[in-house]
């Protein structure tokens, strides 16, 4: 497997509502065109009601690639980028080991995703950020 790097253009921190007791938070990066070798990996999580559904923190690469649910060893993210680390049956799944998303991002966007990645990540111990904005 390998680790890839990925340049993000499109950096999205994003809360849906399907339900007045069912959200999806994310955190969602792309390069380029993922349907012209581009990358695209959001990592998403659901919060309701029903404790019974949560598995965990999703993966998907896009388009359609991959939809993993755990499988993350590390996640550790600044503001200049993350590292995403796969367990043996995730990196089989997403054809990847470890993950490096590079981004450049202002104050505003740096505490959008910050706090978005709080959310989906919540109670995760594998998950780490190091939340001092350096520009």
């Amino acid at each position: 497997m390998e680790k890839i790097i990925v340049k993000a253009e499109f950096i999205e921190a994003i809360e849906e509502e399907f339900t007045p007791d069912f959200k999806v938070v994310g955190i969602y990066f792309g390069e380029g065109d993922p349907e012209n070798s581009g990358q695209h990996w959001n990592f998403t999580q659901s919060i309701g009601d029903d404790d019974d559904d949560d598995e965990g923190v999703c993966t998907v690469k896009e388009v359609q690639q991959a939809t993993v649910y755990g499988g993350i060893t590390e996640f550790t993210m600044d503001c200049r980028g993350l590292v995403c680390k796969f367990d043996e049956s995730a990196c089989q799944q997403t054809g990847v080991n470890e993950l490096e998303i590079q981004y450049n991002l202002n104050h505003k966007k740096w505490d959008e995703l910050c706090t978005m990645a709080k959310r989906v990540f919540v109670g995760a111990p594998y998950f780490t950020v190091n939340e001092v904005f350096k520009p």
